[in-house]
């Protein structure tokens, strides 16, 4: 009875690692947080959104992404700092543990200087390629080297010179070096 015990437990242990390993390509939610914080990879500053989240629609090579932090300082002469983020990306290829794959989002960022009372906005698109490595069925680490395309308003309601209120635009390289680690489920 102990051994019909045992050898059940191990085939069911088999057969659940087996299940829970064929799940990695079936996740449907994503959720992850930039560990470039914590971890530097490469000595430059990134543009560092805290916490995004990948929906996979129905087609499952397809990801619909939101993505968003807040730098909130309540001092007097603080930054306060918000971005958010909506795009899609696809995926590509799918190698063992690895995902590739591409995309583009569209950005809406604002810096508000308290001291100075300038506000500046950056609206924009960002087109990327992600590399994600599965570490098991819901730990994975990625990286999307993007380039950016930006419109940056600058507008200083205290300012004498009227010139200081701008708008130009930026092609920026960004996220390279960024690893952020997710949770898939």
């Amino acid at each position: 009875m102990i051994i019909k015990n045992i050898i059940v437990l191990l085939v069911l242990f088999f057969l659940s690692n087996t299940s829970v390993f064929s799940q990695v390509d079936f996740t449907k939610h994503q959720l992850a947080i930039n560990a470039s914080k914590f971890l530097v990879v490469f000595n430059e500053e990134v543009n560092i959104l805290d916490l995004t989240y990948r929906l996979t629609l129905a087609d499952s090579a397809y990801h619909l992404r939101m993505a968003g932090s807040l730098d909130l300082n309540t001092e007097e002469d603080a930054l306060t700092d918000f971005s958010a983020r909506i795009g899609i990306d696809k995926i590509f290829k799918v190698s063992k543990n690895w995902i590739f794959y591409y995309g583009a989002d569209a950005n809406f960022g604002r810096t508000v200087a308290k001291s100075a009372n300038r506000t500046t906005t950056k609206i924009g698109v960002i087109p990327f390629i992600g590399i994600l490595f599965h570490l098991g069925p819901h730990f994975s680490f990625s990286t999307e080297p993007s380039i950016a395309f930006f419109r940056n308003q600058i507008v200083d309601k205290d300012g004498f010179i009227p010139t200081v209120n701008s708008t130009d635009y930026a092609i920026e390289f960004i996220n390279m070096g960024q690893i952020k680690v997710g949770f898939h489920f």
